[in-house]
C-alpha cells in the first residue's frame, strides 16, 4: 500500500539536471499530502544527523534525480513493503529479513550506479581529451571546447561537461567547476588534466599539445587496467558464485524439501541463526568486494 501511494507520488520531471546544493524542483500538484509529510521528516532527520549533503553527494556521483528525502522516503517505503511481503509469505522472522536486506540494496544501487558512471567516463576519456584538442587547435577557447564536449560526447561526459559549462556561465571558475567534476567522477586520470590545465593558465603553454600527451598517457594506462581485469576474471567470478550460492541453496531447499529448512523458521535457535547468518553474508560480500577491487 506504501509503495502504491509513495512511488507515484514522487514521480516528477528528471530531464533536466540540477546543480549541486541547489534543491531541486519538485511539483506540488503530483504528490499526496503523505509523501510530502514523509519527505519533509526525512530531511529534518538528515540534517538533524548532517547527513544530507553526504547522500545529497551520493545521489549526483550516482546520476540519481532525486533529493535526498524522496530517497530516504522510497528506500523506507520498499522495506516495509518488502516486511509486509515476507510477513505474508513465511512470517516474522522472514519478514524481519527482507527489510533488513531492503534496507541495504538502495545504497547498493547507489554504488552500483557510481562505479557503472565513473567506469564509462573513464572509458570516454581519451576521446574527450582529443576532442577537446581538436576544438583548441581550431582557434576555440578552452569554455567553448568544454561546450563542444557536452553537445557532442556521450554520457556520462556530456552531462557532466554541460553541469561545467552551467557553472561558468552562472559566475563560477572554470578550473573550480572541473574541480568539482573530477570528485564527482572519481578519477585520477581526470584531476591529473585539470592540474595540467590549471598550470598551463598559470604559465602558459600550448594546451592542445599538452592534453595529447596526456591522452596518450591515460590510453596506456586503459590498456594495462583491461589486462588487468581480465587476468583477474577467474577470481571475480568465483567470488560471485560464492555469494550467490548460500541464497540460491537455501531458495532450492525451499522448493524441494520445506521440511528439512524449516527448523530455521520454526525453531528459536534457527531464527538466531538465520539472522547471524545474513549478517555474516553482508559482511562477508562487502569484504569480497573489498578483495577484488582493481586498484591502478
Amino acid at each position: 500500500a506504501l509503495m502504491i501511494i509513495l512511488v507515484p507520488a514522487l514521480t516528477f520531471d528528471r530531464r533536466s539536471k540540477p546543480l549541486a546544493g541547489i534543491a531541486r524542483p519538485a511539483t506540488a500538484e503530483t504528490r499526496s499530502a503523505i509523501a510530502m509529510r514523509a519527505e519533509s521528516v526525512a530531511d529534518w532527520v538528515l540534517r538533524r544527523r548532517g547527513g544530507e549533503s553526504r547522500l545529497n553527494q551520493a545521489l549526483d556521483n550516482a546520476g540519481v534525480s532525486l533529493r535526498p528525502g524522496e530517497f530516504i522516503v522510497l528506500g523506507a517505503s520498499g522495506a516495509v513493503a518488502a516486511g509486509g511481503f515476507g510477513l505474508a509469505l513465511s512470517g516474522p522472522l522472514f519478514a524481519l529479513i527482507l527489510m533488513i536486506v531492503a534496507l541495504f540494496v538502495p545504497r547498493m544501487v547507489l554504488t552500483v550506479r557510481t562505479d557503472r558512471r565513473r567506469t564509462a567516463f573513464a572509458d570516454q576519456l581519451d576521446g574527450t581529451l582529443q576532442l577537446i584538442a581538436g576544438n583548441l587547435r581550431a582557434g576555440y577557447g578552452l569554455t567553448q571546447a568544454a561546450n563542444s564536449v557536452a553537445q557532442e560526447a556521450e554520457a556520462p561526459t556530456s552531462e557532466e561537461f554541460e553541469r561545467v559549462v552551467v557553472e561558468t556561465r552562472l559566475g563560477r571558475g572554470l578550473t573550480d567547476a572541473l574541480d568539482s567534476m573530477a570528485e564527482r567522477v572519481g578519477s585520477d586520470d581526470f584531476r591529473w588534466v585539470v592540474q595540467a590545465i590549471t598550470i598551463q593558465r598559470e604559465v602558459g603553454g600550448d594546451l592542445a599539445e599538452l592534453l595529447d600527451t596526456v591522452s596518450s598517457t591515460i590510453r596506456e594506462r586503459q590498456q594495462l587496467r583491461r589486462q588487468v581485469k581480465a587476468l583477474s576474471a577467474e577470481g571475480r567470478i568465483s567470488a560471485y558464485v560464492l555469494i550467490a550460492l548460500p541464497f540460491a541453496m537455501a531458495g532450492l531447499l525451499m522448493g524441494t524439501n520445506p521440511d528439512y529448512i524449516s527448523l530455521l523458521v520454526d525453531k528459536p535457535l534457527g531464527r538466531v541463526l538465520s539472522v547471524l547468518a545474513v549478517i555474516l553474508m553482508i559482511i562477508g560480500i562487502m569484504w569480497i568486494r573489498r578483495i577484488i577491487r582493481l586498484v591502478l
